[in-house]
């Protein structure tokens, strides 16, 4: 069920949901807006003082960027930069708006509709794990209808759920060499796979339960384990532990979790093979 724009909590996250509504009620007013979707931690009910405003917009024609800033200074917004250069399939820029950055622009529905092509026919790069992502826990605040639908075409397909559980069962086991490393000062290396098995699971349990996962720039580690109902207990617990204990510790952890998480895929999916050696990410 789509998230109450109108029973929006109060404290951080209220208040920026309703700068957001603000923004975007100026938008609709003043350009040719499409539909716009609120993303990130004001949609998921989480913010805190340091959470910025995601807003996402999308034009069938963008505007231009300078008649979009025009909008937000008339509200007050103070311009900070933009966030990537601006092109022909959209833009974005930094605002300071009553003391809350507010991170918003213009994009293309032919571009977005381009990435749910990709989506459907399974070619999914984090940008697109991260578009689909914001799409399914955003809050459409403009063209309500449009962002449904686009929301109901990346639910996670099961293709994809094989596919990303297969390709991240390969785990190297660095609790059989860690008494090697650990004496040949090989410490970047030791934690390098540490970090690379944890986040392998995250991966193949995240697909497990149908969430779209990327590891850049992956944050809010709890909430999104919050959202698994398959899982090993205490794991959020045990990935802190993986990533900030001692390796010796931290290596027989990520043992016993790679256990775990391999007996959720061999009860859930039992066509798959668990054994599956380590398979590392070639470098570019």
């Amino acid at each position: 069920m789509m998230p109450n724009l109108m029973a929006a909590p109060g404290g951080e996250t209220g208040r920026r949901r309703a700068i957001a509504r603000r923004v975007v009620d100026r938008l609709a007013g003043e350009t040719d807006l499409t539909a716009s979707l609120l993303a990130g931690s004001a949609a998921q009910g989480i913010s805190d003082e340091h959470s910025d405003i995601d807003l996402l917009n999308y034009y069938e024609v963008l505007p231009e960027p300078a008649a979009f800033d025009a909008v937000l200074s008339r509200m007050g917004a103070h311009r900070m930069g933009d966030i990537g250069p601006p092109g022909r399939e959209g833009f974005g820029a930094s605002y300071q708006l009553d003391g809350i950055e507010v991170q918003t622009g213009g994009q293309l529905v032919a571009l977005l509709e381009q990435r749910l092509e990709r989506l459907a026919a399974g070619d999914v790069d984090w940008i697109a794990a991260k578009v689909a992502q914001g799409l399914l826990e955003g809050i459409p605040l403009y063209g309500d209808d449009l962002i449904r639908g686009w929301q109901e075409r990346v639910r996670y397909p099961e293709a994809l759920r094989k596919r990303e559980v297969e390709a991240n069962l390969g785990f190297f086991p660095i609790w059989k060499l860690d008494d090697h490393l650990a004496a040949r000062d090989a410490e970047l290396f030791r934690r390098q796979m540490l970090l690379d098995g944890a986040f392998r699971v995250v991966a193949v349990l995240s697909a497990i339960n149908r969430l779209y996962f990327t590891t850049f720039q992956f944050k809010r580690a709890g909430a999104h384990v919050e959202r698994m109902s398959l899982k090993p207990e205490r794991l959020k617990e045990r990935l802190d532990r993986i990533a900030n204990a001692a390796p010796s510790d931290a290596s027989e952890e990520l043992r016993t979790l790679v256990e775990d998480t391999k007996t959720i895929v061999a009860v859930e999916m039992p066509d798959v093979d668990v054994t599956v050696a380590w398979n590392p990410i070639p470098d570019p």
